[in-house]
């Protein structure tokens, strides 16, 4: 003979919190290229330089370089660090 116990549960179901992550993110983005065009136009060069050390015609050559190997399927970490090799070799 057997027997089954049922126990109601006396606590309530929580909720659960809305995530907005990804609307904050694409908000500070936006934001940020705001400022950049706006009000920082001064400092755009320095933050260019900052960004991409070196002589620019060779960033940009690099990351051109770069884009090319991702349209051929290469991964994006090997394609990456070829980049900052052929970046800081200048």
């Amino acid at each position: 003979m057997g027997y089954r116990i049922d126990y109601q549960s006396v606590s309530k179901a929580k909720k659960a919190k809305k995530r907005h992550l990804p609307f904050w993110i694409l908000s500070a983005c936006l934001l940020a290229v705001l400022l950049l065009n706006t009000v920082l136009k001064d400092q755009r060069s320095m933050l260019i330089k900052l960004l991409f050390p070196g002589d620019a015609a060779v960033t940009m050559a690099s990351l051109e370089n770069m884009l090319t190997q991702l349209k051929a399927g290469a991964p994006f970490q090997d394609a990456l660090l070829v980049f900052c090799q052929q970046v800081m070799a200048g």
